[in-house]
Parts: structure tokens; C-alpha cells; sequence
């Protein structure tokens, strides 16, 4: 599962703000730091704390804090004394609830002292690495991502990750870009190490273990409960499709991400027979109505075995390059409908009307009717559809063995 975050505003106390530009910095030479930490109280809080030494009498003070290189930095107002030359300052991050924080982000902050003369002093700039302080973890440079786990075997973690490189070239193929940036996988192992490390969901979704990882494209990372390879190959192709589509103006449906992301994982069975039930008894969900994942459990696995088979469709049927297309151009803020329609000719009704064309066999009319009563004529113009969709998506088949689409 991907999770967008608008990460950066924190904490009523903080302000968001560029990362500042202070022409007296440093002015203030009669301060001296001796001692800067951090405190991680995990998955509560981030506990920041520094004690100066300062000759001068000093206002305000001020700490700035950006999370996984983020371009804005956080700034608060920590809580401050002064006792017999020694100035104290503690702040806290939130780092759960509405002000969640992914496991693995890295954190760069420093802070800023201000006197009434107008004179600034500003120290080096320290990090922090948000983890579970109570596990040893490791590491291992996997080629794309670096893993971070603890309590397993160093074989397993290997395995796994070889594994993962060996699908990677096939997931960049279908996006059409490679990957800039390492991403970074933060496994946990059990389902009491996921309850504290994962974002808050409903009750039901974490009663049926709903969602076994979480991914953020802001921060380059992922948490994975378990080492299963199909779920880390999940995970990492949304973070190779947000970094495809970066622009702030580009507006992706779930069904789409979803879908890609299930597409590069072994295993359909059990996809494709929750799709044949739900087209058997007619509760398919209307593509157009799939941009967001559903809230109950029950619809949820349903709207993911749908969108798997819709992007399977899209991509076994027209090839990488339509979908390559249709990535490209909701990055250049096409809305999905546009998209859908310069990559594959069709509208999106009429993409959902040729997928479900493969799933339950076209009906044969072996009686003639009146066609004067009116439900007839709805059979009669549903069939012109069908075939009009049908011979649609034979010609966009044809077509992409021979030319190749415009850039």
C-alpha cells in the first residue's frame, strides 16, 4: 500500500518555511555547544536536547528540522533555561498519529541562537536515523534499495534480495525510467513489531491484517512486515512509480498504482477468482469509480484483485510502451481520462468495458426477438458496444505491432 504524506506540518508550535537564510549567522561568538542529543522514544516521540554555554544573554532560540531531505525545513520553539552560564533546550517530534513518521527516515536539524542585538549563531547540523531503538539492526546494500532488519539470518535477507534484483529490471522496463535515488526497506517481523511501527488504520484492517506494508514515496522508503519477496517487489515498484511520476500536478488513481504494484508479484490464482466471482454475480466496481481504495476489508481485497487484472490487461494485451505513455503523460498533468485516452485510444469506460470483454464470454444470441420492445433494444445496443469495443481493442493490438507511439 502507498501512503502520500503531507508530512511536514508537524506540530501546532511549528512553522514550515523554507530552508532559511540568515546573513548575521555566527556573529554571536560567545556561544559554545557541549552537548547535542537525541532521545528516540519509539514510535512516540523524537526527543532532541542541547546544552550551551553562552556569555551573552540569548532570546530566542529556534530548531530547524527536515525530514529525509525534504526541500522545507520544520522549525519549532524548544523549551529553554538558563542556569549558572548553562543554557538548556529540549524539543520534541511527534512522530505518530496525524504526525506520523515512517520508520527508517532519516532526520537532519540544527539550531539557531538569537540575542536582541540582532547578532545569530547557528550550530553544525546533526541526524538522526528513526528506528526502533530496541533492535541491533543491520544492513545490506541490495542494489536499488538498502535493507534494514534485525533478528534473521544474513542468508535469508540475501536471498530474498537477490531475488528482488532479479525483477527489478522488468519493472523499469514497463515504467520506462530507471531509478535515481536508493530507496530503503525497513522489515519488521512480526505482527506486534508491525502494530507499532505501522501507520494507525481502521480496526478491522488491523484485526484482519490487512495490509502487510506501507510505502512513501516523499521519503524514499518502505516498511515490510515479513521478508516475502512479492511483497518488497509491491512495495518498491510504488516508489519507482512515484519518482516516474514526481510532478505535483499529476494525479494518479489507486487502481493504477495498486494495480502496478500487484503486477510484477508471482501469483495470480487467487486474484483471478475473486475477479470471476465478482463478475459471475455482478459486483464488479466501475473502473472510473476505483481512484481511491475502498475503506471496508471486504471491498478492499476485491478493489486490489480488480486492479491487478485491469493493469495485467493494459499491459499483456497493448504492451510497456502504451503504459510507459500513459505514465508519462500524468506526470505532464493529464488527468487519468486523458491519459487512458493518448496512450490507448479508448476512454476509460471503454477500457473497463474491453477488460471485462475478457472475463465473461460474449453472449450469443441464438433467438431473434421483437425488437420493437424496449428491453431488447437495450440488448441489441448493448452488444453494438461490446463489438464496437472488441473490434477497438483488436486494431490497438494490431497497431502497436507495427508503429510505435509518439513521444
Amino acid at each position: 500500500m502507498v501512503i502520500s504524506l503531507l508530512a511536514l506540518a508537524m506540530a501546532a508550535i511549528a512553522g514550515i518555511a523554507n530552508q532559511p537564510q540568515h546573513p548575521d549567522v555566527n556573529q554571536m561568538s560567545a556561544v559554545r555547544i557541549v552537548t547535542a542529543e537525541h532521545r528516540i522514544e519509539f514510535p512516540e516521540r523524537i526527543v532532541m536536547s542541547l546544552e550551551a554555554e553562552a556569555a551573552v544573554n540569548v532570546d530566542e532560540i529556534q530548531l530547524f528540522y527536515r525530514i529525509a531531505g525534504q526541500n522545507a525545513s520544520v522549525y519549532g520553539y524548544p523549551k529553554t533555561a538558563r542556569t549558572s552560564g548553562i543554557l538548556t533546550a529540549e524539543f520534541d517530534i511527534t512522530t505518530n498519529g496525524t504526525t506520523f513518521i515512517p520508520s527508517g527516515v532519516e532526520i537532519e536539524y540544527y539550531y539557531l541562537f538569537k540575542s536582541s542585538d540582532g547578532s545569530q549563531f547557528e550550530t553544525e547540523r546533526y541526524y538522526v536515523e528513526y528506528l526502533d531503538p530496541q533492535y541491533d539492526w543491520r544492513r545490506l546494500d541490495a542494489g536499488p534499495v538498502e535493507i534494514l532488519w534485525h533478528d534473521r539470518p544474513l542468508s535469508s535477507v540475501e536471498d530474498a534480495a537477490e531475488k528482488v534484483a532479479d525483477r527489478v529490471e522488468r519493472i523499469t522496463e514497463v515504467l520506462g525510467s530507471q531509478p535515481s535515488k536508493k530507496m530503503k526497506a525497513v522489515i519488521v517481523n512480526n505482527r506486534s513489531e508491525a502494530g507499532r511501527t505501522f501507520p494507525v488504520v481502521s480496526q478491522a484492517a488491523s484485526d484482519s491484517n490487512l495490509y502487510g506494508g506501507f510505502a512513501y514515496g516523499n521519503f524514499d522508503v518502505f516498511i515490510l512486515s515479513g521478508l516475502g519477496v512479492d511483497g518488497m517487489i509491491h512495495e518498491l515498484t510504488h516508489l519507482f512509480v512515484d519518482e516516474v511520476i514526481g510532478s505535483p500536478l499529476a494525479k494518479m488513481p489507486s487502481w493504477l498504482g495498486e494495480g502496478l504494484a500487484m503486477y510484477f508479484e508471482n501469483g495470480a490464482a487467487g486474484r483471478n477468482s475473486t475477479v470471476s466471482n465478482a463478475a459471475s454475480n455482478g459486483s464488479l466496481l466501475p473502473l472510473h469509480g476505483m481512484g481511491a481504495v475502498p475503506g471496508r476489508p471486504s471491498e478492499v481485497r476485491q478493489f486490489y484483485a480488480q486492479a491487478w487484472s485491469v493493469v495485467d490487461f493494459m499491459i499483456e494485451d497493448f504492451g510497456d510502451e502504451r503504459m510507459s505513455h500513459l505514465l508519462r503523460s500524468i506526470d505532464e498533468g493529464d488527468t487519468i481520462g486523458e491519459a487512458t485516452f493518448g496512450a490507448y485510444g479508448l476512454t476509460i469506460d471503454q477500457l473497463d468495458a474491453a477488460w471485462r470483454s475478457q472475463i465473461n464470454p460474449r453472449p450469443s444470441f441464438t433467438t431473434i426477438v421483437d425488437p420493437g420492445t424496449f428491453g431488447t433494444s437495450v440488448i441489441i445496443a448493448g452488444a453494438m458496444v461490446v463489438a464496437a469495443t472488441a473490434v477497438t481493442v483488436k486494431w490497438l493490438r494490431r497497431d502497436r505491432t507495427v508503429t510505435s507511439i509518439d513521444e
